[in-house]
């Protein structure tokens, strides 16, 4: 009991973020970088940005990481979840996912919530990135985030997929309505849908939209992460954020 209180009151003191669409290629993963280099670099505080996506997903290439670091290994071995980690840039680090779908969802919650209670010890700050097919373990990630920014590009069919996928998270698994915020990715200048439009169509706040940048691109984290600061795309993220600072 004693150690339950103590992983609640660290959780109380840390912040989760987690970012979902199930629509692929509305930049769930430039949203998420971006986040997380805003945290550590605004805050000064540990920030971690973990991988949920066993499709697999882009961090192994992106951030180069080895082998024998992953997610998998992580909830194996939740005390020695570190070795697991690395570090890509001050204070932010990086937690890779799993591996393939079927490894994914074997990945009991009680495993989860066991190497979250570490976690919790060493971040101030962990950003989540997903997939497009929610599982268990996403669910999981759901209901103990803080906040929740579900990513639509500026198309008719993303915005009533992001709905129906708002819709099915609170109806069936009961998440709060209340931490969802929506972020509208790749604005063109000469798009028509209108802003009162698009919140008839999702019934929730738009918390910013984010116009194209042909200057961001995600794979500069390897090659010129500095460049990153400068993009209009950082800029408009950051924005996103920063009034939800936690």
């Amino acid at each position: 009991m004693i150690y339950k209180e103590a992983c609640t009151s660290l959780k109380n003191r840390s912040s989760v973020l987690i970012v979902i669409s199930n629509k692929g290629g509305v930049g769930k993963t430039s949203i998420a970088i971006a986040m997380s280099m805003f945290y550590a670099q605004k805050t000064k505080h540990r920030t971690l940005l973990l991988e949920l996506d066993s499709s697999p997903g882009d961090f192994k290439t992106i951030f180069d990481i080895e082998e024998d670091k992953s997610l998998e290994l992580a909830l194996r071995f939740p005390q020695k979840y570190s070795r697991y980690v690395k570090n890509i840039y001050k204070n932010l680090d990086v937690l890779n996912g799993i591996s393939n779908p079927l490894a994914a969802e074997s990945i009991k919650t009680e495993a989860v919530n066991i190497l979250f209670d570490y976690i919790y010890r060493d971040y101030k700050f962990i950003i989540i990135d997903t997939q497009t097919t929610i599982n268990g373990i996403i669910l999981d990630a759901l209901r103990f985030s803080d906040l929740i920014f579900i990513v639509s590009d500026y198309s008719l069919e993303s915005i009533s997929r992001i709905s129906s996928l708002l819709k099915f998270l609170v109806d069936k698994f009961s998440i709060s309505k209340s931490k969802m915020k929506v972020i509208i990715n790749k604005k063109k200048f000469l798009d028509f849908y209108k802003i009162w439009d698009i919140t008839k169509i999702i019934e929730l706040p738009i918390e910013i939209f984010i116009s194209m940048d042909s200057r961001f691109n995600k794979t500069n984290f390897l090659f010129n992460r500095e460049k990153i600061f400068r993009t209009k795309f950082f800029r408009q993220v950051s924005k996103a954020i920063s009034s939800s600072l936690i």
